[in-house]
């Protein structure tokens, strides 16, 4: 072992791994980060008190909870209500994931009475915007991490040829997977148009973006209805990095900020 970190370094493996988008590997970052974070100023000394604001958490592909932990327990630690989304492992037809993701944005919004902030990451972001687009009556914000918005596609060829395989598995039956079909055929054809299309205004809406994302060409996430902020953090890293959490959390309070603000420009 020691023989093979001295022919190949750490930052080497490590910048392989999030090429090669390994879920272990991501799984094993999210661990020792869900520590570390508790050590950051946003866990010691949290910036705002949510009040139980209410916010569904959407993971993407190969998302787990305990990937998708160190920024939920940020979340509660600010005391918002949230939420995960149930997407399993992000591999089913999109419109499958959608229509059980609005599910579960019903009943969080029918116990909170007020609508929910939607936060997803890579694909969970695209669940997350036709969900704003479909029911904006429960949408009370949203935000995108990784996300290809402007392209559903606009990932790196090696992680397209994954998502072909699975696709290839899941037209031959293997259940819980996409199709070949979710890309062109009736099944996800409102999903398709909700992506791309118009988004009320009345919903805030950011996309944060890495042009250090090895796996979404961050060109993808600059959807024209959306404050677009970017940080320096790998795709995986954008659900724990101390940058991205910041950047996420400013663009919450900035949220949790508006309705006083329109009540105060009202008066």
């Amino acid at each position: 072992m020691d023989q093979f970190r001295a022919v190949v370094p750490r930052s080497l493996v490590h910048r392989a791994a999030n090429k090669l988008h390994l879920p272990v590997w991501h799984e094993v970052q999210a661990f020792v980060q869900r520590a570390e974070i508790r050590k950051h100023p946003l866990w010691t000394d949290p910036p705002v008190d949510a009040l139980g604001q209410p916010l569904l958490l959407i993971g993407g592909m190969c998302s787990t909870g305990q990937l998708l932990a160190p920024l939920h327990d940020v979340l509660l630690r600010l005391n918002f209500r949230c939420v995960l989304a149930p997407t399993g492992l992000g591999l089913d037809c999109s419109e499958a994931i959608v229509r059980r993701s609005e599910s579960t944005l019903l009943r969080l919004v029918d116990a909170t009475g007020r609508p929910a902030i939607i936060v997803g990451h890579s694909r969970g972001g695209q669940i997350g915007r036709v969900l704003a687009a479909r029911r904006p009556d429960l949408a009370g914000g949203l935000i995108t991490l990784g996300s290809p918005l402007t392209r559903q596609l606009g990932v790196n060829p090696w992680l397209f040829a994954h998502l072909s395989v699975i696709a290839i598995a899941g037209s031959l039956g293997v259940p819980g997977l996409m199709r070949t079909s979710c890309g062109w055929g009736s099944c996800c054809q409102r999903f398709r148009a909700e992506l791309v299309g118009a988004l009320p205004e009345q919903i805030p809406f950011t996309s944060v973006y890495s042009r250090r994302d090895s796996i979404v060409d961050w060109r993808s996430c600059l959807d024209p209805a959306a404050r677009h902020r970017e940080v320096d953090t790998a795709h995986g890293a954008l659900l724990w990095a101390p940058e991205s959490l910041l950047a996420l959390v400013d663009e919450l309070v900035g949220m949790l900020r508006q309705p006083h603000d329109k009540e105060l420009a009202a008066s």
